[in-house]
């Protein structure tokens, strides 16, 4: 489509700002921070905030070059436009989509290989952001439950609005020419503003009512690319302001994109308003490179820029164009494409690493990024490609991402049919897996490394699906109930049940209530891995203490302390373990035959941990406390049944939840024995300032204190890197 206009030679638009040095820098300043964040680097926790710096800029640049064009040539040639796009974008974004194909069937479990395949055929067509949206999926931090392709979102957001809004100007410069009239761009300042506006006020609405999904959608992000259009078509405005306007611009930007990424955290207030931060810096960095200069200069929009211009005379401007920002600048997109792949990779075949490991990592992806911009960017922009026309680039263009979407749809062949788990022997009382496979659903390892500040654990009130079914929940039960593995209420004895490897020469046993019976799926995961033997000694309502305490009628209550002893002779006997795990739920403790209340139970229960505890590591067992599991006001699971669309109203305060637990009594009874461990995966079961009813697509609870089998089995990496470093050796 081309659209015709008569040329005239105001400076109405801005024009080519691709040569803007300062632009390159900003480039570079955004995918470096991305990068830095994603490595874990904690001085940087807002590098997220790169890609909103990247849609301001990204706005900025597709209008200045349209309107550029539209003012030199008296036209749009939007065939033409979308060919040079293409020829930007799709090489680099093809080899990368092709090669998380082979990175997926290496580095990823089997069981997500499919949806590797899915992601690569959303990825080709640029609509990842909706299909990773739709899973309430994580796009922050790059850890081993993220898609290898999650963060070409913003790829998608960009492209989605470079399509609408190219459509949108040249439809603009039809009805100019038709009318015969000289180019425009007041009817596109309309627009730009409806559209920013309209956009931003349902970003600030939306991310309230749903945050995961709120980071992804092009709809909470249209206004940042729509503010960079509106700064392209006020840049002849702009350029008549005074210059020393333009240095306080300037610097004012870039200090606030630099609070942006020094200060903000990824959580369920962004993007919203805290969004407005990094993006009116943004705003302020390019408009003030535009201030105070005359027409025909670089930057104001006659075409004359030259390469390596500096949009200001100094200050901000000559820091932003420094020669090291414009070399990791040129290279900023590969960059962007490499980095996040590696880092999901690694994460996922090697568990949770050094932040060294990962700067090393990004290290390989800045020489892919070169490799890439030597051997696949420059020739589709300057080679053989430069001679074809556009509507060759355009057919072309078209092919490469139907090719991913073939290799996405062929790629589920490699997993079909599913890979079946081989069935648990008939009438066994122990099992050496756990019987049932892992949930598809992630989990807790959504949350990534940052659990507390991870958009996966923050209530929302639709998912779009739950594992265990809700209304199913209470039998999402872990194996030793099926195998019978606790003693009668009245009974005393010390029954035991076996996991793992039973000739294993390491063995850890578990001992406590049904709260420690629901860490049973997590620990049977590390026994495999590991090749342990797992032990369970088991008593719902008896806690592993040597407490008087509240636990039912006397008999019920001699049992209990009976069956204490007994667990721990046999725990100190000859089958002593080469590590003990414990917790309980939080019991009332007696004294003279009556319930203690307050201060005085409080104490009497700390009190008793630290009288067991200091016990069994005098009797050479090494112990580790897991922190006792929050404890929350009511159901759960029938409040998710019951509200499947109004899961918020299933939140619980995790102050409130932490309190009634046993982790408070836990913490204050470890404070003076330095010898006894502590495990608190509690961030992971209730990450934020609510406790989430659905975690990774997963069930968290079944009742209100004890967790679905399903979502403790997601719990095993955690687990398991915790148990490493407790029986790590000591650093010499």
């Amino acid at each position: 489509m081309v659209t015709q206009a008569r040329p005239r030679s105001g400076t109405d638009v801005a024009g080519r700002p691709g040569h803007r040095a300062d632009l390159t820098g900003l480039r570079a300043l955004a995918v470096g921070s991305l990068l830095l964040g994603a490595a874990g680097i904690g001085a940087v926790p807002g590098g997220f905030v790169g890609v909103d710096i990247l849609l301001v800029v990204s706005g900025f640049l597709v209008t200045a070059a349209l309107l550029g064009t539209w003012r030199r040539t008296g036209r749009i040639d939007l065939v033409g436009f979308l060919a040079r796009r293409a020829r930007r974008a799709l090489p680099a974004g093809t080899l990368v989509l092709a090669a998380s194909l082979p990175l997926a069937l290496i580095l990823l479990p089997r069981e997500r290989w499919s949806a590797a395949g899915w992601d690569v055929l959303a990825g080709a067509g640029h609509l990842l952001n909706w299909r990773l949206a739709a899973q309430d999926a994580q796009a922050v931090v790059p850890d081993a439950g993220a898609s290898l392709l999650a963060h070409l979102w913003v790829v998608a957001v960009a492209a989605q609005f470079v399509l609408l809004w190219s459509l949108l100007v040249a439809g603009v410069a039809a009805w100019t020419a038709h009318r015969g009239g000289r180019p425009r761009v007041r009817p596109l300042l309309i627009a730009a503003g409806l559209l920013g506006l309209g956009s931003f006020a349902w970003s600030v609405w939306y991310t309230a009512a749903e945050p995961g999904p709120a980071f992804l959608v092009t709809t909470t992000r249209g206004w940042e690319p729509a503010l960079g259009a509106a700064l392209a078509l006020l840049g002849t405005r702009l350029a008549g302001l005074p210059r020393r306007l333009g240095t306080l611009l300037g610097w004012a930007g870039l200090a606030a994109v630099a609070v942006a990424v020094l200060t903000l955290r990824p959580g369920p207030d962004f993007p919203g308003l805290l969004a407005l931060l990094p993006a009116l810096g943004t705003a302020a960095i390019i408009a003030g490179g535009t201030i105070g200069r005359p027409a025909g200069a670089p930057g104001t929009g006659d075409g004359t820029d030259t390469a390596g211009t500096v949009a200001g005379s100094g200050g901000a401007y000559r820091v932003l164009g420094a020669r090291p920002l414009r070399a990791l600048g040129a290279v900023s997109y590969p960059l962007h494409l490499w980095h996040w792949p590696l880092l999901v990779g690694a994460h996922a075949r090697f568990g949770d690493l050094r932040p060294a490991v990962d700067l090393g990592l990004l290290g390989g992806a800045v020489l892919l990024a070169v490799l890439t911009h030597r051997y696949v960017e420059i020739p589709a922009r300057a080679g053989a490609l430069d001679r074809w026309s556009p509507g060759q680039v355009l057919r072309v263009g078209t092919l490469l991402p139907a090719a991913g979407v073939l290799a996405g749809l062929l790629f589920q062949l490699t997993v079909w049919p599913p890979e079946q788990s081989a069935p648990a022997p008939a009438a066994r009382p122990v099992s050496a897996l756990p019987s049932a496979a892992p949930p598809a659903a992630p989990g807790a390892a959504a949350l990534g490394r940052s659990p507390r500040t991870s958009r996966a654990g923050v209530p929302v009130d639709r998912v779009r699906s739950i594992t265990p079914d809700p209304a199913d929940a209470r039998d999402d039960l872990p194996d030793v109930y099926r195998h019978n593995c606790f003693p009668p209420v009245s009974s005393s004895l010390a029954r035991s049940c076996v996991y793992g490897d039973r000739d294993a020469e390491f063995t850890v046993a578990l001992a406590g209530d049904s709260h420690a019976a629901s860490w049973v799926p997590a620990l049977q995961a590390v026994a495999a891995a590991k090749g342990w033997r797992l032990v369970t000694y088991l008593k719902p309502s008896c806690p592993f203490l040597r407490l008087e305490a509240m636990t039912g009628q006397p008999p019920q209550r001699e049992a209990c302390a009976e069956w204490y002893r007994n667990v721990r002779a046999a725990l100190t006997g000859a089958e002593r373990p080469d590590l003990l795990l414990t917790t309980s739920s939080r019991y009332q403790p007696m004294a003279g035959g009556r319930g203690l209340n307050g201060k005085p139970a409080h104490d009497a229960l700390v009190a008793g941990m630290r009288r067991t505890w200091s016990d069994l590591v005098s009797a050479r067992v090494p112990t580790v406390v897991l922190r006792g599991t929050p404890i929350l006001a009511s159901d759960s699971a029938k409040c998710v049944a019951a509200n499947p669309r109004r899961l918020k109203r299933c939140g619980a305060d995790r102050e409130v939840a932490l309190a009634t637990s046993a982790g408070a009594a836990q913490l204050a009874a470890l404070d003076d024995l330095p010898r006894v461990g502590l495990i608190d995966l509690t961030t992971a079961i209730c990450p934020g300032r609510r406790c989430a009813p659905v975690i990774g697509g997963v069930l968290v609870y079944r009742d209100n204190q004890h967790l679905t089998a399903s979502y403790a089995a997601t719990l095993a990496p955690r687990l398991r890197s915790a148990l490493d470093r407790i029986l790590a050796p000591p650093a010499s």
